[in-house]
C-alpha cells in the first residue's frame, strides 16, 4: 500500500510546474510593486540585493522614500479633503440624507481612503525587507525606534479603515452611525483616516529628521557620518524601559494587568461607609509602563491614579497618560499620595541605585506602598531579591510590613503570589 502512494506523490511532483522561491532581487521587486518600483531606477533592485550594500547609500533611498511617500501623502489628503468639502457644500443645498448618502460624489470618498491605505502599507512592505536585509547591519537604535513607532500608527489606520469596511457591509455607508442622519457624524470616519495617515507620514517625518541630522554640509558636497549599527535595549542602564519596549508592549497589548490584584486593591482600599461620593484614595504607580493600572483605577471614579514611568518618552507613548519619572535618580513631586504601587519594578534597578529609589518611595508615600519585587535573576533584572530581603531592604527605608495584608493579598492573587507585599508608611 505504501509503494502504490509513494509513486503517486512522484508522480505528482514531477507534473506539476513547481516555481522555485525568488532571489532576494526578486524578493525587493516584489515589495515594491506596484508603487514603490515607480521611484526607483530598475538597477536599484538588483543594488538592494547586494548584502553588502553600503549603509550609507541604503540610508539615501530611505530618505528619498520618505520624500516620496510625504509627496503621495500630501496629494491624497488635498484630494479627500476637497471632495469632503464639496460632498457637505451639497449636504445644505436641500438633497435629503438618502440623496446624500447615495450620490456619487459620498462614494468617492472612498478613492482617497483606500489610496492611503495601499500607499502606506506598501511603502511599510517595502521596508520590511529593506529591513529584514539591511536592518542589522546598518540600522541603529534611534532610527529603528522612529521607524517602529511608525508601525503603531499603521496599525491604527488598519483598525479605522476596518471599521469602514464594516460599516459598509453592514449599513452601506462609511460609519457604524447607521441610524444618524447627520452627514458630519457619517464623515468622521473619513477624518479618522486622515489622522491615522498623518500621524503615520509624521512619524516618517522623523525619520527623514534622523537622517538629517547625520548629512554633513560643505562646499565639496554633503557627506554622512553613520553610528554604530546595532540593535534596541530592552531597558537603558537605570532600569527603564526603552522607546523599543512601549513600541512593542502598545501594539501587542504587552501590559500584563493582574485582576486578581487590582480586586484585591479594591478590597485593601475601600472607602468608609460615609465617605462622600467621587475620589477618596489617591495613588501614584511608579514604573506604570502603559498605565494600565491607574487606567483601571481612574474609570470607577473613586480612584485618583497617578502614573509615573522612567521611559524618557513615556507621556509621548501614551498621549499624556503616565509621566516620566525615574525612580533610580533622586526626585520630589512636592506631594503625597495615600499609597503607591510598584509593581515588578524594583528588580530592573541596578543595586548601587536601590538605596536612592526607595528613598524616592517613601518621600512620597503617604499611607503605605504595595510593591512586587521578583526574585527571579536573569536578562533586564541585575536586582532580584527573595522576599526576606525584599522585606529588610524596604523596612530599612521607612515601611512597616504589614504581615495580615499581605498574607490576604497573597492568596487573592495569581501571578505575583510570591512577590507582592504591602507595606505601611512609618
Amino acid at each position: 500500500m505504501r509503494l502504490p502512494g509513494a509513486l503517486l506523490a512522484s508522480a505528482f511532483l514531477a507534473s506539476a510546474e513547481l516555481r522555485p522561491p525568488p532571489d532576494l532581487e526578486g524578493v525587493f521587486r516584489h515589495a515594491a510593486s506596484p508603487l514603490v518600483s515607480q521611484w526607483l531606477s530598475q538597477d536599484a533592485f538588483g543594488q538592494l540585493a547586494d548584502t553588502t550594500f553600503p549603509c550609507v547609500k541604503v540610508m539615501l533611498l530611505l530618505d528619498w522614500i520618505m520624500q516620496k511617500y510625504h509627496t503621495s501623502f500630501e496629494r491624497i489628503k488635498s484630494d479627500l479633503n476637497l471632495w469632503k468639502d464639496m460632498l457637505v457644500s451639497n449636504g445644505w443645498q436641500g438633497q435629503t440624507p438618502q440623496e446624500w448618502f447615495t450620490s456619487t460624489s459620498y462614494y468617492a470618498l472612498l478613492q482617497p481612503v483606500i489610496e492611503m491605505q495601499r500607499t502606506s502599507q506598501q511603502v511599510m512592505e517595502f521596508l520590511h525587507v529593506l529591513s529584514m536585509v539591511h536592518g542589522e547591519r546598518c540600522f541603529y537604535p534611534e532610527l529603528r525606534d522612529a521607524l517602529g513607532y511608525s508601525v503603531t500608527w499603521l496599525s491604527k489606520l488598519s483598525e479605522e479603515i476596518h471599521k469602514m469596511q464594516l460599516s459598509a457591509v453592514y449599513h452601506s455607508r462609511l460609519s457604524l452611525w447607521e441610524v444618524s442622519t447627520d452627514v458630519l457624524r457619517h464623515l468622521l470616519p473619513t477624518i479618522d483616516v486622515l489622522h491615522a495617515a498623518a500621524q503615520f507620514a509624521d512619524s516618517f517625518s522623523e525619520v527623514r529628521l534622523i537622517l538629517d541630522k547625520l548629512a554633513s554640509h560643505s562646499h565639496d558636497g554633503v557627506s554622512i557620518t553613520l553610528p554604530q549599527a546595532e540593535g534596541s535595549p530592552y531597558q537603558d542602564g537605570g532600569g527603564a524601559f526603552s522607546d523599543m519596549s512601549f513600541i512593542v508592549r502598545n501594539l501587542t497589548s504587552g501590559w500584563h494587568l493582574d485582576y486578581a490584584l487590582v480586586a484585591s486593591l479594591l478590597r485593601l482600599w475601600a472607602a468608609p461607609a460615609t465617605v462622600a461620593p467621587g475620589c477618596h484614595t489617591s495613588i501614584a504607580d511608579f514604573g506604570a509602563g502603559g498605565g494600565h493600572y491607574c487606567r483601571f483605577f481612574n474609570k470607577t471614579g473613586e480612584y485618583c491614579c497617578f502614573a509615573y514611568d522612567g521611559s524618557p518618552k513615556a507621556a509621548f507613548y501614551t498621549g499624556g497618560a503616565v509621566q516620566t519619572q525615574r525612580l533610580d535618580e533622586r526626585f520630589d513631586l512636592g506631594r503625597r499620595f495615600d499609597w503607591l504601587l510598584c509593581i515588578e519594578v524594583l528588580e530592573h534597578i541596578p543595586g548601587d541605585r536601590e538605596a536612592v529609589a526607595l528613598a524616592n518611595l517613601r518621600r512620597h508615600a503617604g499611607k503605605g506602598l504595595v510593591v512586587s519585587w521578583s526574585e527571579h535573576s536573569g536578562p533586564g533584572h541585575p536586582n532580584a531579591k527573595p522576599w526576606v530581603q525584599v522585606r529588610a531592604a524596604v523596612e530599612a527605608a521607612g515601611f512597616e510590613l504589614d504581615a495580615d495584608a499581605t498574607q490576604l493579598m497573597r492568596t487573592q492573587v495569581l501571578w505575583l503570589t510570591d512577590a507582592v507585599h504591602v507595606f505601611r508608611a512609618v
